[in-house]
Order: C-alpha cells, then sequence, then structure tokens
C-alpha cells in the first residue's frame, strides 16, 4: 500500500489552506455585499413609503359593500357559449330565423353581450323584414334575486327616456307570459291565470343555470346601427362636442322628470281619487328606492371606498408608478375635503352613470358625423350602470370621458358643457365640485381597469380550449388616454378649471370663438 510523502502532505495542506482562505474571503465580500444590497433595498422602500399616501399601508376594518359587490362581479362573470346563448334565443324568444354567421360576441366589462342578425318569418311582425339584436347575459350578481329588481329599473328608464324623445335600445319581450294584479307601492303579485282582475304580462327576461351553477339573467334588446363617438375620426369638431353636450343635457332633463318617493307621498297625502297617474308614480318610487338601496363602486358617491382596491394593486406589487399612485392619491384628498362637506346640497336623480365614449351613438339613420357634425343623431347604450346619485356625476361622467385623447381637454369640456348648461342647468354647488368629480371618474376607470383586468387574467375559455392568459382587454380600454387628461386637469388645477367653466358655459361668445379657432 503506498504512502504519501511528508512532503506531498505539507504541499496539500498548504493548497487546502489557500482555498480556505480564498473561499472565506470570498464569503465575507458576497457577505457584504448583500448586506449593502439589502440596506440599499431599505433605504429604497423606506424612502418609497414615505412618498406614498399613508393610507395604503391601513388595514381595513370596516369592509364596504362596494368593495364586496365589485369583486364578487368579477368572480361571478358569465362562462357561457355562444351555442348555448343561441339555443335560449331560439326556445324563449320570437326573433325569428337567425343567421349562424352573424353571431358575434361584443365587448363587455363583467357582462357578456352578442351581436344577432334574424329574419322575420312571421308576416305579421315584418314579413321577412331582418332585424338586429344584442343578446346580453348579466353577471351572477345582478343576476340574483336581490338585484333582479334593479334589472327592471334599467328597463323603466330606457322606457322613460324614450317617451322623452332619447333614443336608446328597445327591450324585446320572451315567449313566456306570467298573470300579475297590482301589489303595494308599485310592486305586482304573480298569480294563477284567470285570477280576477289579472292581466297578462309577457316577460322580458330569462333566467338560467350555466354550465359552472351560477344563474345568470338574459335578455334582448334592439340593435342600434351607427359609430360610437370614439370612432369618430379626431379631431372632434366644435360642432360636434357641443352635439354630444345636448345630448347630454337632453337625457339629464329627462331624468330630472322621474317620480320621487317624495312626489308619491304627496300624491297620497292629497287623497285624490280615480288618479289615473297613481300606478305610474308608484312604480317609478319603487325602482328609486331599489337603485337607491344599492352600493355601486361606479357611483361617485362611493369613490372613497376607490382607495381599497389601489391599495390591493400597490401591495400586489400590480401597480408600482408612485408618481401615479401619488396623483391618484391627490384626487383621493381633493374629493374628501371639496366633496363630501357639500354632499347634501347637490340634487339627486336617477341616473344612466356611465355615458362615456362607448355609450354614445353617432346613428346611421341620421346626418354623418363628419359632413354634418352638428345635426348628428345620437343615442345612449348600455344601462347596466343605472343608479340613484347626485344628478351633478352625470355630467362629470360624460365630461371625464370627453377630455380623452384630446389635445386641449379643458377646451373641448368646456364646449361641451356649454351644450349641457343649454339643456340642463347647474347649480352653483355642483359647479364647484365638477372639476374634482371629472378627476374623480378618471381615477375610478384607471384604478378598476387595472384591476378588473388582472382578476380575469383567470382563463374564462369555456369551449374547450386552453385556458387564456389573458385578461379582458376591453376593460383597459380607458388606460391609453386617461393618464394623460388626469394628468394635465391636476396640472391646470380645479379652480382655474371652475373659471374656465364658468366663464365658457353661460357664454355664447366662447362657442362662436371656438367655432372660429
Amino acid at each position: 500500500m503506498a504512502r504519501s510523502s511528508p512532503e506531498a502532505s505539507s504541499s496539500d495542506a498548504s493548497r487546502e489552506n489557500a482555498s480556505s482562505g480564498r473561499d472565506g474571503n470570498a464569503r465575507a465580500d458576497a457577505d457584504a455585499d448583500a448586506d449593502a444590497r439589502a440596506d440599499a433595498g431599505e433605504a429604497r422602500v423606506g424612502a418609497r413609503a414615505e412618498a406614498l399616501p399613508e393610507w395604503l399601508g391601513t388595514k381595513v376594518h370596516n369592509v364596504p359593500s362596494t368593495l364586496l359587490d365589485e369583486t364578487e362581479r368579477k368572480l361571478r362573470r358569465p362562462r357561457v357559449t355562444a351555442a348555448e346563448v343561441m339555443r335560449l334565443l331560439r326556445e324563449h324568444y320570437d326573433v325569428g330565423e337567425i343567421d349562424e354567421g352573424s353571431v358575434r360576441e361584443l365587448p363587455s366589462y363583467d357582462d357578456k353581450n352578442w351581436y344577432v342578425r334574424a329574419r322575420a318569418v312571421n308576416a305579421g311582425e315584418g314579413g321577412g323584414e331582418t332585424r338586429e339584436y344584442v343578446v346580453k347575459v348579466h353577471n351572477g350578481v345582478d343576476s340574483s334575486g336581490v338585484c333582479r329588481g334593479a334589472l327592471a329599473a334599467q328597463e323603466r328608464v330606457m322606457t322613460h327616456l324614450l317617451s322623452h324623445g332619447v333614443e336608446c335600445p328597445r327591450i324585446i319581450r320572451s315567449k313566456l307570459a306570467m298573470w300579475t294584479t297590482p301589489g303595494p307601492n308599485g310592486t305586482v303579485n304573480i298569480v294563477p291565470a284567470g285570477t280576477a282582475g289579472a292581466t297578462r304580462e309577457q316577460c322580458t327576461r330569462v333566467t338560467f343555470l350555466a354550465s359552472n351553477q351560477v344563474a345568470h339573467t338574459m335578455r334582448v334588446m334592439t340593435f342600434l346601427r351607427g359609430k360610437v363617438i370614439v370612432d369618430v375620426p379626431m379631431p372632434h369638431p366644435v360642432e360636434f362636442v357641443r352635439r354630444c353636450g345636448l345630448f347630454v343635457g337632453q337625457i339629464c332633463h329627462a331624468m330630472s322628470k322621474w317620480s320621487t318617493p317624495n312626489e308619491l307621498d304627496i300624491m297620497r297625502r292629497a287623497n285624490i281619487e280615480n288618479n289615473a297617474a297613481l300606478p305610474y308614480v308608484e312604480q317609478s318610487a319603487m325602482c328609486w328606492r331599489v337603485l337607491a338601496d344599492m352600493s355601486r363602486l361606479w357611483d361617485l358617491r362611493h369613490f372613497m371606498d376607490v382607495q381599497h382596491f389601489l391599495t390591493d394593486l400597490v401591495v400586489r406589487r400590480l401597480f408600482e408608478d408612485d408618481a401615479r399612485i401619488t396623483m391618484c392619491s391627490s384626487v383621493f384628498s381633493a374629493f374628501k375635503h371639496l366633496v363630501l362637506p357639500v354632499a347634501d346640497h347637490l340634487r339627486m336623480g336617477v341616473l344612466h352613470n356611465d355615458l362615456n365614449e362607448q355609450n354614445i351613438i353617432a346613428l346611421e339613420s341620421g346626418p354623418d358625423p363628419e359632413k354634418n357634425p352638428g345635426a348628428v343623431k345620437l343615442a345612449a347604450i348600455d344601462f347596466g350602470d343605472v343608479v340613484v346619485s347626485w344628478r351633478v356625476n352625470e355630467v362629470a361622467i360624460a365630461l371625464a370621458y370627453c377630455s380623452l385623447n384630446k389635445k386641449d381637454p379643458i377646451r373641448d369640456m368646456s364646449i361641451m358643457l356649454g351644450g349641457i348648461q343649454s339643456v340642463y342647468p347647474l347649480t352653483p354647488s355642483e359647479m364647484r365640485v365638477l372639476p374634482c368629480l371629472i378627476a374623480a371618474r378618471l381615477v375610478t376607470s384607471l384604478v378598476m381597469g387595472m384591476y378588473s383586468y388582472h382578476m380575469q387574467i383567470v382563463g374564462e375559455n369555456v369551449d374547450g380550449g386552453s385556458r387564456s392568459t389573458q385578461g379582458n382587454e376591453y376593460v383597459l380600454t380607458t388606460q391609453k388616454h386617461a393618464w394623460a387628461s388626469l394628468t394635465h386637469i391636476l396640472s391646470v388645477g380645479a379652480e382655474s378649471m371652475f373659471k374656465t367653466f364658468i366663464i365658457d358655459s353661460y357664454s355664447d361668445v366662447s362657442f362662436s370663438a371656438a367655432t372660429e379657432r
């Protein structure tokens, strides 16, 4: 057995000691570098924490109902196929012969919509005329028993606007019918057929159970052919912007005629016998109560609740732009100190609540918006966000989306506001808070767009394919230009915007000057 020489052993030991020394030094250097990086990281985190709003780290003790409602909507978005919806359409509606090649899905936020073209086969219903429809499947929240009253209220809002000359979709009734008798406070009782005093009514909605065992409500409406105003080529002519303002003002004026619970109480105290208007007022007052009892995050009265969703995005490191986070924080602060103290002085009413650039249509049946922008015929769609809230919110929402992708957002908003004011004047209190409400709507759209996108990244493919790794791109529509608009609005300041609105919206001279420009 060979033995190593003393020299060899000594040499190996020397090499081992040298190697150990180098390793030790390397480890020491690595530990020092790690400590330095950790210190630098803590410094950066500390600096960022000091720059960000304090409420971002606040624990939520009482979860607002708006947070629960909005989160539930994302989790219960419809997961149904076009084939399933077409089967239900044939089974429950007399729309005629459906053109299978025409069926296509339309953009939607929390619901699902399909465009359908069908040919009437009954001579009494058009004698072979081709008609266009939108089939809407509501999310699981709106389809629940508690919220179905809100769906009925939405239909009543559409009927109300149509009666006041505002164009919007018409509801198509299903084959299903029920017998009803008048109930208390504008409600109806469903009774057996043949009951004395009962009337037969065709249902407007069908509720079904999807494959994932979630109940969804479906309804069918007429399709309005035209061009959404965001697709009208930019820059929008002054006459077109003002025409849009007139249309928004027309909606505000029509909704101001909605019967309230107070009006119902007055009519009852008057004790007028055989008052033919009483049933109508009762139903309108009932819809008011249903909508007033709802807590919707997109209602600007609940804007402060959006903070919770922003916090969630920041904590999960889905939103790390400190400058933009600070911008949002400044709007929350302004809303808290400028709007909330005067909330009791703002008029209440039933609102469409989402008159954005995707929900106002330049109808194909009217003048071309490019050739005759001042005479364009407009219509409103998507009544899924109807609420009872401050009336000024309707104006603020329309102005917020009017500012998108504009070279001078304040100028375009002033022109639109001038059109609104000519039909529906705002009060001094409403004018004072208007700039802050515009910024609040932009922040809501930006934050909730990001939140909705990340909540919907989980696959929604129900056709048997692989799960999607992409969220619903539609919810990010506003992101492209809203940050630029918000930046511009905050740089100008609320006081400057208020003065501009006051001067321009009450002056016909400003419209003439803008037209010349």
